[in-house]
Order: C-alpha cells, then sequence, then structure tokens
C-alpha cells in the first residue's frame, strides 16, 4: 500500500511538472510592440521608436534634437527595433551617431542582425549573430526570440585625448569591443 502511495506521489509530480512546464511555455510568448522614447546621458538628442505592428521591424526611429521652443527631427529611419538604440555626437563628422539593437530576428546566425550602426542617415555596417560569435561572444537561447549573441553595451564613449568616438560592448569574459563610430568597424589604435 505505501508503495503504490508513493507511486501515485511521483506520477502526481511529474504531471505536476508537465502542467507547469506547459503554463510558462504558454506565457512566454513576445511581448508586443511598444512606442519608446529613449534619451542618453547628456540630454541634448532623443530618439522616438514608434511600431508599425505588434511585432516585427517594421515603424519609424526618429532622432530629435532638443531646442526651447519646439524639438527638431535630425535623423529619420525608416525601421523600429523593440530593444532599443544607443546614441552619440560625432564631433569629426558633425551628426548623430546610432547603434540599433537585435533590429532583425533571422532563423540563420549568419543573416540575424545585432549591431546596426548608421551615422547621420547613413547605414554603415551591420554585425550578425554569427560574426560576434567569431569574436568571442557566446550565444544562447533568449526566451521566446530563439538564439542570439550575448551582450551588454556599455555606451558611447570617447577616445581619451581625441575626438574620436565608439559604441562600446562587452562580450564573454568581460571582453571589450569598441566600434568607430565612423565607420561601424572594430576600433583598433
Amino acid at each position: 500500500m505505501l508503495m503504490t502511495t508513493i507511486g501515485n506521489m511521483r506520477a502526481i509530480s511529474v504531471i505536476g511538472l508537465v502542467a507547469l512546464i506547459s503554463l510558462s511555455l504558454a506565457f512566454a510568448k513576445e511581448a508586443p510592440n511598444r512606442p519608446y522614447v529613449q534619451s542618453g546621458p547628456e540630454g541634448v538628442f532623443y530618439a522616438r521608436c514608434i511600431p508599425q505592428d505588434a511585432t516585427g521591424a517594421a515603424g519609424t526611429t526618429d532622432i530629435y534634437r532638443v531646442q526651447k521652443e519646439h524639438d527638431v527631427v535630425v535623423n529619420h529611419y525608416d525601421w523600429y527595433t523593440k530593444h532599443g538604440v544607443v546614441r552619440g555626437w560625432s564631433p569629426i563628422a558633425g551628426k548623430v551617431a546610432i547603434l540599433a539593437l537585435r533590429p532583425e530576428r533571422s532563423d540563420s546566425l549568419e543573416k540575424q542582425i545585432e549591431l546596426r550602426f548608421y551615422l547621420g542617415d547613413k547605414h554603415l555596417k551591420s554585425w550578425t549573430t554569427a560574426q560576434l560569435q567569431n569574436l568571442g561572444a557566446e550565444v544562447a537561447g533568449i526566451k521566446p526570440d530563439g538564439l542570439a549573441a550575448m551582450f551588454q553595451v556599455l555606451g558611447f564613449e570617447q577616445i581619451p585625448g581625441t575626438n574620436e568616438y565608439v559604441f562600446a560592448v562587452q562580450i564573454a569574459k568581460g571582453k571589450k569591443l569598441s566600434f568607430d563610430i565612423l565607420t561601424g568597424d572594430l576600433f583598433h589604435k
């Protein structure tokens, strides 16, 4: 009798665990796109990001310069990313630099865009999951997005003693990558 009770308890535990896993997977759906505004520490420029649909990259991203009477659109982009943008100013080019985070999903790590760089209205370069993996980034599953490169954006940084700036990104084991805001390439000095 005791063995039957223990067996029934195990069966109930397994059924309960399966039910919890099923329930958590049902709630692990992608959150819908939402409009947002993102500013940086300088407070001069901000991004206004508006999705066209509940999912996907269709929409607009406008970069504004804050003015006394009314804000002015500096750059307009025909895309949206729910993962955010990072802005910086290039005194060399006299333009706003943009880093768009995870703007495009794909089933292929070679085609999935993780980082996209712009200077003014010009697209400079995109970096894929596979390219970041080749530089040392770990790739892992992110629910519900699937596989993605693991990184942390450290921000917009000035190279000491220069007018040069980079977008700094930290990947696996604290390795720091610096991307030139004028080209989107890795910065080496």
